[in-house]
């Protein structure tokens, strides 16, 4: 009778640390997404406080921000659907920026490759992945 019960209680606590594991990747962690992003993203963007722009516009406060408005030559294609159907970068449309950036804006300068933009950017596929980034972007306040 002992047995079972102390089966019982392991089982419940498997299930329990099971169930807060499931709920960290439901909501994502900022410090794998910090990872994340100086690798994926800090070769082009700022992420700091200081807000200045590299190849790319910078990311501080990027959540919740309406799309365009810093100061940074945005591609025609990003200008248009700015202006057109303007948005916020919450988590939807950073989930869809993530996922695949020429799909949500086509001829987009970010994934493109070309001579003055050497390096491209075609997505992150793992939803994991993009979770934690997103995750780690609402930090930055």
């Amino acid at each position: 009778m002992k047995i079972a019960h102390v089966l019982s209680l392991i089982m419940l606590l498997l299930l329990a640390l099971l169930a807060v594991i499931g709920y960290q990747r439901f909501k994502g962690d900022a410090e794998v997404g910090k990872r994340l992003a100086e690798n994926n993203c800090g070769i082009c963007h700022d992420m700091t406080a200081t807000r200045k722009n590299g190849k790319g516009p910078y990311l501080w406060e990027i959540y919740r921000r309406p799309a365009g408005v810093v100061d940074f030559p945005f591609s025609a294609a990003f200008r248009k659907l700015a202006e057109e159907q303007p948005f916020l970068w919450d988590d939807e449309h950073l989930e869809r920026w993530l996922t695949n950036p020429m799909g949500f804006i086509p001829q987009t300068r970010m994934a493109q490759n070309s001579k003055d933009h050497p390096v491209s950017f075609d997505g992150i596929q793992s939803s994991g992945n993009r979770k934690d980034l997103i995750t780690y972007l609402k930090t930055l306040q």
